[in-house]
């Protein structure tokens, strides 16, 4: 968490927010935050922000890019001036020719700011698969991933080098709509199950993006406020099915938490 739809979201606000504005310093109040230790030479235009599955890019012109991966309870907020803000998690902050800033709030201190060559692809530097909302993401392209698993589906899906942006909440989500029980194996499903895995995928994570992300506990939009879409879960954190009113079952996966229906996912 944050997972693909509250970045996007993120990369949305931003770009209406700091588009072309101009980065005249950077304070860095937590060293390991920032890599490289390169914050005295961030400064110019912002010409360009990016996403690629849970990643951030956001370039500075003609001087370098930042490669922001905001990780548990990274965020980034938009606020008019530092002062009167809450600092005791703010690690980041990029000030604005317009007396403006950028903060990066983190509690958990997780996140992390790269600074890399301007325009530097994400996934040229980092190992990252194909953006679940790419059009790389297809049903062919699913399907040769899993005949060659034999990892249960679930795990598969939030493998971030085989497919990004995809988290624990979407994965059970999808799921569910899909009617899969998470512990299958990969390699076992049917063509008919794989394509509404590809389809359910595509449209819970346009879906939450409309809704402006999931705000659980720390994802916060770039304004400060939260996202919508856990109005609209359906197993995530939920007890009994929305669909047959059974009891939902809990079971761990690679040490995350998976709760699914065992009458409706088969």
């Amino acid at each position: 968490m944050p997972e693909l739809p509250e970045v996007e979201t993120i990369k949305r606000e931003l770009i209406e927010q700091i588009l072309d504005k101009e980065i005249v310093n950077v304070k860095v109040y937590l060293e390991r935050a920032f890599l490289n230790q390169l914050a005295l030479k961030v400064k110019g235009r912002v010409t360009n922000i990016s996403r690629i599955g849970k990643y951030l890019r956001i370039d500075i012109e003609g001087n370098c890019s930042l490669i922001i991966h905001l990780r548990m309870t990274g965020k980034l907020i938009y606020h008019d001036a530092l002062s009167g803000f809450d600092d005791r998690h703010v690690r980041v902050v990029f000030n604005f020719s317009s007396a403006d800033c950028l903060i990066f709030h983190d509690v958990r201190t997780f996140g992390l700011i790269e600074v890399v060559p301007f325009q530097t692809p994400i996934e040229s530097i980092k190992k990252i698969g194909v953006d679940a909302l790419s059009q790389e993401f297809t049903v062919a392209f699913l399907s040769q991933i899993c005949s060659s698993k034999a990892t249960p589906i679930k795990n598969l899906l939030l493998d971030q080098t085989l497919i990004a942006g995809i988290g624990n909440i979407y994965a059970q989500e999808v799921l569910f709509m899909a009617k899969v029980a998470p512990d299958r194996a990969a390699n076992k499903l049917s063509k008919t199950e794989i394509k509404l895995i590809h389809r359910y995928t595509i449209e819970i994570l346009n879906l939450a993006i409309i809704h402006n992300g999931t705000s659980i506990s720390d994802f916060r939009r770039v304004d400060d406020k939260t996202g919508e879409f856990q109005n609209f879960l359906k197993v995530y954190g939920k007890k009994i099915c929305p669909v047959c009113s059974n009891e939902l079952t809990k079971i761990k996966q690679a040490g995350r938490t998976t709760t699914y229906c065992e009458k409706c996912q088969k």
